[in-house]
């Protein structure tokens, strides 16, 4: 290898580390060591708390979350529908609360509850209108109720990037630590 196609490759790889590190700019996740999750444990997937402006934020990633823990191997998802009879409040008062869904959760003989919360759903003001999107996740071992694992995250997607796809990338990244194993 002389030394011209050295530098290109040395330039190339300096390139493809510079767009890596730009890319996952847009996202930021912390969580806490996943336990680990037999595929046929149960998972209850609770209505996530709304705490946007953004009407059913928390109904679309409780189906996201539940259909990414299906993807990771998890064979008994339950989600709790909402009792919400509008199905567009923004009033976190008419989700259930965490005792009313822990105990719907044990009558569907789950091992663990998945909770969480919305915190941003939407799309950025201004000319190129970014989709974010922010989230955490309580995933909770019953019959105590006690929290084994929890994260946190927020995702900004590109301009044409759709408010949905952005939620489902980073619902994916965040679930990610709770594949099933056996």
């Amino acid at each position: 290898m002389n030394a011209i196609e050295r530098i290109r490759r040395s330039w190339g790889l300096m390139l493809a580390a510079a767009c890596m590190l730009g890319l996952s700019a847009c996202a930021s996740v912390d969580s806490t060591p996943a336990p680990s999750l037999a595929a046929a444990g149960g998972v209850a997937v609770l209505p996530l708390a709304n705490f946007t402006e953004t009407p059913d934020a928390g109904h679309a990633a409780q189906s996201i979350a539940a259909n990414a823990l299906r993807q990771l191997g998890h064979a008994g998802i339950v989600a709790m529908a909402s009792t919400d009879s509008n199905s567009a409040s923004f009033d976190a008062s008419t989700q259930p609360s965490l005792d009313q869904g822990l105990d719907w959760a044990r009558t569907q003989h789950a091992k663990y509850v998945l909770t969480g919360a919305v915190e941003e759903w939407r799309y950025k003001v201004g000319v190129d209108g970014e989709p974010v999107v922010a989230l955490s996740f309580e995933l909770r071992e019953l019959p105590s109720g006690r929290v084994v694992w929890s994260a946190t995250g927020s995702r900004t997607g590109w301009s044409r990037s759709g408010l949905g796809a952005t939620a489902q990338s980073l619902i994916g990244k965040l679930l990610a630590p709770l594949a099933a194993h056996g």
